[in-house]
């Protein structure tokens, strides 16, 4: 049987505090907008907080800045992330996200396939 489409307020999810700040799924296994094949969160990066160096071996991530600044970090340097930069993270690469700046970082985060354990990094 096939699902049909689901319709969220954003706004009325609730975030879940994490090491890094806090986050929202709003497509992937652990909301009610079912996918086993696509991870869609807000994820808030809190000032001077770090997201620990880790690798997501299956999965392509997609990082959309939507408000602050952030860095992202691989074994090949740093790039600043700004309102409006897309960052497209490789499955398998190195990589850390942070935020060293004074206000929070809010960002779109996209990973596929999706996360297999709730409020993985």
């Amino acid at each position: 049987m096939s699902q049909d489409r689901t319709v969220q307020i954003i706004e009325e999810i609730p975030f879940n505090k994490v090491e890094w700040g806090q986050t929202k799924e709003l497509v992937g296994r652990f909301c009610k907008a079912k996918s086993e094949r696509l991870l869609v969160k807000i994820t808030e990066y809190l000032p001077h907080f770090q997201h620990s160096s880790h690798i997501h071996p299956e999965q392509e991530e997609v990082i959309i800045v939507l408000s602050g600044k952030a860095i992202t970090e691989t074994d090949t340097g740093r790039i600043d992330l700004y309102p409006g930069c897309v960052a497209h993270v490789p499955a398998a690469l190195r990589h850390a996200t942070y935020n060293p700046y004074d206000e929070v970082c809010r960002c779109i985060i996209i990973k596929s396939p999706a996360d297999k354990d709730q409020f993985k990094s």
